[in-house]
């Protein structure tokens, strides 16, 4: 037997009246909600970063409704919470359950979940399958310097570099490690760090170099990033190296190789690299700067940090100046870069190569979620979703293109203009079931920005709904 569903108008229903093979026509049984969306992809998250997605649950009956089941255990990250549904929705009233997604791995390999709601009214039952998935991307807080080459550094001469952690996410972080289980001329000691960095706010941990013995000598420790009451952590491995020696050119400088780590894309990353005039009169110094194939595409910067005693191009005895070189990277990938400073004094002339190394993660901002299932949607109601861009970098998004679509679909937006950094706009996508929307429908649409480096990205979003206004139904053998 075959079964088929068809929406009739008051001609077509009056033929199939009077047709002698027409067999009985049976009113189709109104749902007792709309549900959606039922399936929802977060899209790439960082990783200890939350996003929320409202599950809007609109009761179609004339009874009170009650609702059970549609929890998530949160052992991958997804967690469904209340919201406003309560224990019960009014006859005809609207409310919404709250899925998050907090990532707690960064490996970017998708993870999913599933559940399901139940809702009941009037004696009437309906059991909805929701299901959810993510990526975890990012870092859970930005750490630089990775490795650091302190260099030529004078026997018993104490050298200090910095590595400043910034907290970017929501809740305080607790440090652990970080030290050296055989010290070989290498401690990691003071700072402003602490044993926890609250949210929003940046600190660092001092590396102290003191070479015992002449030669090069390399060292390694690890230090672990922990989200307070979220069990959330990630290490970070911390390589140092250097060179003991007993005499040194015009200059000390430190460090002479850095490697950034993984920066987020699209966001800046600050290392110094310092000089002392080691020489009995002032010094000159030029260079530093890069060409396109050392900046690897642009990548790499480096502009004058100042220091007491130093000039754009001259240094004072013993003034220890800084040159602040920043990685930026564009697209997702590993950037390598070089350069190198000239110092010079009466008959004496020093070349100073330098190495930076570093790894784009992550995205320019965060786009949720990517794909939205808005589940069966009763004739004559619309069941809509918010897409979130959350400006999660350093610099100002604008130039918000696309996001549109077209019937039965549609959307709203407020990503206009500049969005700031730290704030969210979002696109509205809604769906209302007519005539003209029966049965599954699919869309999909495109969204880009750009940071003030031009980077522009394209999320790509995909609606899903399926309508129902079907009035009767017939069979035929």
């Amino acid at each position: 037997m075959t079964i088929r569903v068809t929406v009739l108008g008051l001609a077509s229903l009056a033929a199939l009246v009077m047709a002698p093979n027409a067999h009985a026509q049976v009113s189709e049984k109104r749902p007792v909600a709309n549900v959606g969306p039922v399936e929802i992809d977060f899209g790439q998250i960082n990783i200890g970063d939350q996003k929320v997605v409202p599950v809007t649950v609109r009761n179609l009956t004339t009874s009170t409704m009650t609702f059970a089941g549609g929890g998530l255990p949160g052992s991958v990250g997804f967690v469904g919470s209340g919201g406003t549904c309560g224990g019960s929705l009014a006859a005809g009233g609207t409310c919404n359950f709250n899925y998050s997604f907090r990532p707690r791995s960064n490996n970017g390999i998708e993870v999913s979940d599933q559940t399901s709601l139940s809702v009941t009214a009037g004696g009437s039952s309906m059991l909805v399958p929701i299901l959810v998935r993510g990526r975890g991307v990012g870092t859970l807080v930005d750490l630089w310097p990775r490795t650091i080459d302190f260099g030529d550094t004078f026997l018993g001469q104490s050298v200090t570099v910095p590595v400043t952690v910034t907290n970017r996410r929501s809740a305080t972080v607790n440090f652990a490690g970080g030290g050296f289980n055989v010290a070989n001329g290498f401690t990691g000691a003071g700072g402003t760090c602490g044993g926890s960095l609250a949210a929003g706010a940046t600190c660092n941990f001092n590396y102290i170099f003191i070479p015992g013995a002449l030669g090069a000598i390399n060292n390694q420790t690890s230090l672990s990033a922990t989200l307070s009451g979220l069990s959330i952590s990630e290490n970070y491995s911390i390589q140092v190296s250097g060179v003991g020696v007993d005499t040194v050119g015009v200059v000390s400088v430190h460090p002479i190789a850095i490697d950034f780590g993984r920066v987020k894309l699209g966001m800046s990353a600050l290392v110094p690299i310092k000089f002392t005039n080691t020489s009995g009169v002032q010094i000159n110094y030029a260079g530093g700067g890069f060409s396109e194939i050392g900046s690897d595409g642009g990548a790499f910067s480096g502009a004058i940090g100042g220091g007491v005693g130093c000039t754009s191009s001259t240094a004072d005895v013993g003034s220890t100046c800084a040159i602040n070189y920043r990685l930026r990277p564009y697209e997702l990938r590993q950037f390598n870069g070089s350069t190198s400073m000239g110092f010079s004094r009466p008959g004496a002339n020093q070349s100073q190569p330098y190495a930076f190394t570093g790894t784009a993660v992550g995205t320019l901002a965060q786009v949720s979620p990517e794909l939205v299932d808005l589940g069966t949607v009763d004739f004559g109601t619309t069941v809509s979703v918010p897409v979130t861009v959350f400006n999660d970098g350093d610099t100002a998004l604008t130039s918000f293109v696309g996001g549109s679509v077209a019937s039965p679909f549609s959307s709203v937006s407020t990503c206009t203009g500049s969005l700031a950094v730290g704030a969210s706009c979002t696109y509205t996508y809604s769906f209302t079931a007519t005539t003209s929307s029966l049965g599954a429908q699919t869309a999909q649409t495109a969204i880009t920005f750009t940071n003030a480096q031009g980077i522009a990205p394209v999320h790509t979003i995909t609606l899903k709904a399926r309508g129902t206004a079907v009035l009767l139904k017939d069979s035929f053998e």
